[in-house]
């Protein structure tokens, strides 16, 4: 993660899914963001103390089961086992999440607009097109300082910026038209199933 502090909506996403421990949480945020969205235990556990912190989590400890086998190599007595931190949402937990996913002012950008569009399903129809609408005008006028850029420098920049420019551009003409397709899908929720969510190139 890029900045502090923005672990903790998929955290409390995911635990209001089911209770988990460290490493659950860990494989489940790398499997729902990708392979771009690397959590190192160095972001995520200072997250979770935070969330503790502020009543948002709580811990429950939990023994693992463990087996123990006789000479026969057959199991003869299952023993607690190692005990294991298990991470529980709280209500305070809820609404902080609730407010976090509702909140328009920093949904713009791609880290966070891909962390709330994970979590769509949690807003109502009248939120998600708010989110979208903000995040489409914050394209098209990334789109528009990028077409201006190419009109100014084009002759001024080798081929490799250049290309790297008409990649920029490109890829946020391509989010553009996805973002429209989720647009329309709100708006006429009877069109057909929604487009496939996919994280966006753009920064």
């Amino acid at each position: 993660m890029k900045q502090p502090g923005v672990l903790e909506l998929p955290v409390l996403g995911l635990l209001k899914e089911r209770d988990m421990h460290g490493y659950e949480l860990r494989k489940q945020l790398g499997a729902m963001l990708g392979p771009f969205w690397q959590v190192s235990w160095g972001s995520l556990y200072p997250t979770l103390r935070r969330l503790a912190k502020a009543g948002a989590v709580e811990k429950v400890e939990t023994a693992t089961p463990r087996r123990r086998t006789g000479r026969s190599g057959k199991a003869t007595k299952t023993t607690a086992g190692r005990r294991k931190t298990v991470y529980r949402i709280t209500q305070r937990g809820e609404d902080m999440f609730a407010l976090m996913l509702e909140e328009t002012g920093a949904a713009v950008d791609h880290e966070h607009f891909t962390l709330k569009l994970a979590f769509f399903r949690y807003l109502g129809p009248e939120a998600r097109l708010a989110l979208l609408e903000r995040r489409r005008a914050y394209l098209q006028d990334k789109l528009a300082q990028l077409k201006a850029n190419l009109r100014e420098y084009r002759e001024r920049i080798d081929s490799y910026a250049l290309s790297l420019q008409n990649h920029d551009l490109l890829s946020t003409q391509s989010d553009i038209a996805w973002i429209d397709e989720l647009i329309t899908k709100e708006r006429n929720p009877n069109l057909g199933p929604a487009p496939e969510a996919r994280p966006t190139n753009s920064p």
